[in-house]
């Protein structure tokens, strides 16, 4: 029997062991090739993901700019149960925000410069400055339901009215409308109008009598005057574009002085075309400045939007031509364009809506 000699092995040393160049270069590569694909996976589901929050923030600014400017077109003209079409609303208060309801209850001007106000209660105001040349300006008058009630009967057009609710909402020489379906009438209240006891007097008023002796069918409402417009937000983008929003100016309950509030931002542009019925009893839908445009027979609006949102979320410039009523929105710097928007990275969408007026129909 041969015996191995002491310390020798039948087994030999492997010293090639570990990866060859070759195969860490394959690794580097597949390595590489994955990361490469999950920054790319993540870059897109990021864009997206911005894109996504784009257009949702949009629809959003879109509905809710609808929805305020509808709110008040659809009841211009409103005073109760009666027709503002048969029933002329008297007017007894000193600086009343109306001479003559029935004329100023639907009002509208293309903005084509800084002087597009003059002639009107907005010459030298705020809003005629501001207003963003190229867009529209809309303005709406009605009475609005208050938690007021008549609570005593009038024996005379001089008597006081007696009333209830929440009568914190009006401060003396506040505007009041009061109506039932037979006749409407607008005062100052001259007395405190927390004491339940509203008086008429000829001290903020033409005249201390009403049209009527009105009862508990009467309803009291707040006199609402607004005008909707788009202007500049004086903020900008990360470009530095301006950023623009839609606008409300509200003429205070004492009337003559003027509120503007900043409603929904990111509108850009807003264009409107007034369905007036003709004597044919056909709609004709213009713009405001068109010539023998009676706005007493206007009976629908329709109303344009142009939104943007303040995130730079395209990888393009925005190249698009946008169809508004009655006006064509196409890129900065294109040739003979009356109405331009910025060429940026911004994403926008148009909004219309047609608004039938309910005391017109």
């Amino acid at each position: 029997m041969n015996i191995p000699k002491y310390g020798a092995s039948k087994h030999k040393l492997n010293l090639s062991s570990g990866l060859s160049l070759i195969e860490l270069l394959i690794a580097l590569a597949l390595s590489a090739t994955l990361i490469v694909g999950v920054i790319t996976v993540y870059l897109d589901s990021n864009q997206t993901s911005r894109l996504s929050a784009s257009l949702a923030k949009i629809q959003e600014s879109g509905r809710i700019a609808t929805e305020i400017i509808a709110r008040d077109v659809r009841m211009a003209g409103f005073q109760g149960c009666a027709d503002p079409n048969s029933v002329a609303m008297n007017i007894i208060a000193n600086d009343p925000p109306t001479a003559d309801f029935f004329e100023s209850t639907l009002l509208g001007w293309e903005v084509g410069g800084t002087s597009w106000a003059n002639g009107t209660s907005f010459s030298g105001e705020a809003i005629e400055t501001a207003a963003r040349v190229g867009s529209d300006v809309i303005a709406i008058q009605r009475g609005d339901m208050v938690p007021i009630q008549v609570t005593g009967n009038m024996t005379d057009t001089n008597a006081n009215i007696q009333v209830s609710g929440q009568l914190s909402l009006f401060q003396q020489n506040d505007v009041v409308l009061i109506s039932d379906c037979e006749n409407a009438d607008l005062f100052r209240i001259s007395s405190t109008p927390t004491s339940g006891t509203w008086a008429h007097a000829s001290n903020v008023n033409t005249s201390n009598r009403l049209s009527q002796a009105y009862n508990e069918t009467a309803r009291i409402m707040r006199f609402s005057s607004t005008a909707y417009f788009v202007a500049d937000t004086g903020r900008e983008d990360l470009a530095g574009n301006p950023i623009f929003a839609l606008y409300r100016q509200r003429e205070t309950n004492a009337g003559g002085v003027f509120v503007i509030d900043e409603l929904v931002e990111g509108v850009e542009s807003m264009q409107i075309l007034y369905g007036e019925r003709l004597s044919s009893d056909n709609i004709r839908y213009v713009p405001a400045g068109t010539s023998g445009l009676d706005m007493r027979n206007v009976v629908a609006v329709k109303i344009g939007l142009l939104i943007s949102d303040a995130e730079r979320v395209q990888t393009a410039p925005d190249q698009q031509s946008y169809q508004l009523p009655g006006q064509l929105i196409q890129p900065a710097g294109t040739a003979g364009a009356s109405v331009t928007h910025p060429a940026d990275n911004r994403i926008r969408r148009t909004f219309e809506s047609t608004i039938n007026i309910r005391n017109r129909i």
